[in-house]
């Protein structure tokens, strides 16, 4: 866990330094606190979390950056439209069930900001493609492994739900600094990050993960015009008058500070986890998350850690029982 809190503080620092960095360059273009010095400030902070998430990754956790989920690249372009596709549904049936409840209204279309239509929509398609990948990278990538290797000993069931809480509790809390967040915003948030940990944990890819995040937030935020973790969009498509109880839509937070948020969540859920059925024939931890790839492993130990047909050596550390078909027998 030491080597977590550390990796953990790299990442944030170098973030802190993109963010200044950007900052400075920005005000020389954009209005300060304008849409465009967010989009250009967030560009700057995710730059500096994914050198930050390389850095770790070098020097800390001593493994190559495929070991964040980075693998078997040739489906990450089927994971991606189908997590887009599934955040898109989850959102829908949340503003559906709103306006059937009688909780919300279209008052307005195509509605352009200060910035003008097109140039908001970009930037927003920009700021949410940002968001998806280095967030997912960290709180996933990097936490979520890192936590689940740490506690392999303990066994592989116990050991991903552990990876699975604590890397979405902080996801929830680092949502804090947004405006509007509270604690409730705080539980939604990682009842919501339970979906994109489990599409993780079940193809060891975060492909699936960055394509639901991304789209999750476009679908919030630029197609309904709702609230994204606080942040309201000057340009969107559709414009929704939300009057319903806040326990429910969130308020000035939006859904994703309500039981909306937690039935989209739970709609993607279902979604993740019938997709990895069909596409992979059954439901299973992925055979490398809770084994580290170090730089220096023979390549019948990296086969083994894959799951590929060349598995002869098993970790007996690791407590996971690889078997010659590249599934794991979870213990009790």
């Amino acid at each position: 866990m030491v080597r977590l809190l550390i990796g953990f503080f790299v990442i944030a620092t170098f973030a802190v330094v993109g963010t200044i960095v950007a900052d400075l360059v920005s005000v020389a273009f954009v209005q300060p606190l304008s849409f465009g010095y967010l989009v250009l400030t967030t560009l700057g902070l995710g730059l500096g979390a994914v050198i930050g998430a390389l850095v770790v990754a070098r020097y800390i956790d001593q493994r190559p950056v495929t070991d964040y989920g980075f693998r078997e690249r040739k489906v990450w372009g089927r994971d991606l439209v189908v997590g887009a596709g599934l955040a898109l549904l989850a959102q829908t049936v949340a503003v559906g069930v709103a306006l059937s409840a009688g909780w919300a209204v279209v008052v307005d279309t195509i509605v352009a900001g200060p910035e003008g239509l097109i140039l908001g929509l970009v930037g927003a398609l920009l700021l949410f493609a940002v968001v998806g990948f280095y967030e997912e990278l960290v709180a996933r990538g990097v936490i979520l492994k890192n936590v689940a290797e740490g506690f392999a000993s303990y066994g592989t069931v116990p050991a991903v739900l552990a990876a699975i809480i604590v890397s979405s509790v902080v996801f929830g809390i680092v949502h804090l600094a947004n405006a509007g967040a509270s604690l409730v915003s705080v539980v939604v948030i990682a009842v919501i990050a339970i979906t994109v940990a489990a599409s993780y944990v079940l193809t060891g890819r975060l492909a699936l993960a960055i394509g639901f995040h991304t789209s999750w937030n476009i679908s919030m935020g630029v197609l309904f015009g709702q609230p994204v973790s606080g942040i309201e969009l000057p340009a969107h498509i559709l414009a929704l008058e939300v009057t319903g109880p806040t326990s429910w839509t969130g308020g000035a937070f939006g859904f994703e500070a309500g039981f909306l948020g937690v039935v989209a969540g739970f709609v993607g859920l279902v979604g993740v986890i019938t997709y990895v059925y069909v596409v992979e024939g059954s439901l299973r931890i992925d055979p490398g998350l809770l084994v580290p790839t170090l730089r220096g492993r023979s390549d019948e130990e990296s086969a083994a850690i894959r799951g590929d047909s060349r598995v002869d050596d098993v970790y007996a550390e690791s407590n996971i029982d690889v078997s010659h078909d590249g599934s794991v027998t979870l213990e009790k």
